[in-house]
């Protein structure tokens, strides 16, 4: 099945009936007339919402409302290192665990020191823990 051919196209090498140049121009240019329209328009609505003020401050709004712990963190790699330094800081020094019962914390260097110059304590026998445990304290506490 062929299609006639206009003897005029194939004198020029060309067919001139495809389209027509005049519309495709006209539509080419409302495209770029409509897409300049858009941008101004953008453009007048952007200075337009920075040039108004902020929208009014509800009274709720002023207000600085802090949940109930615990909250959220905001920089958990940040607290995680505040932890670890405080951790570490504990186990460097002195301190009182409860000064009534004469329980104190003591460096880590310090307490493997002690370790190896007393060795390990005595374990419990079943019965009456209490007075096991305080006598295992004394027994420790008893330089040698």
């Amino acid at each position: 099945m062929s299609v006639p051919v206009d003897p005029q196209s194939k004198e020029d090498g060309f067919e001139h009936h495809d389209a027509n140049v005049k519309v495709l121009l006209v539509i080419g240019f409302g495209l770029l007339a409509a897409l300049a329209v858009s941008l101004t328009g953008v453009g007048l609505l952007i200075s337009y919402y920075e040039s108004t003020p902020g929208a009014l401050v509800t009274p709720l709004e002023r207000e600085t409302v802090i949940p109930p712990s615990p909250r959220l963190e905001n920089n958990p790699l940040l607290n995680a290192q505040q932890v670890m330094r405080d951790g570490e800081e504990q186990l460097r020094h002195y301190a009182w665990v409860d000064r009534k019962a004469g329980i104190a914390r003591i460096p880590l260097r310090r307490a493997r020191d002690l370790l190896l110059e007393r060795g390990w304590p005595v374990p419990a026998e079943p019965g009456d823990q209490q007075n096991e445990r305080l006598q295992q304290a004394k027994q420790r506490a008893e330089p040698r």
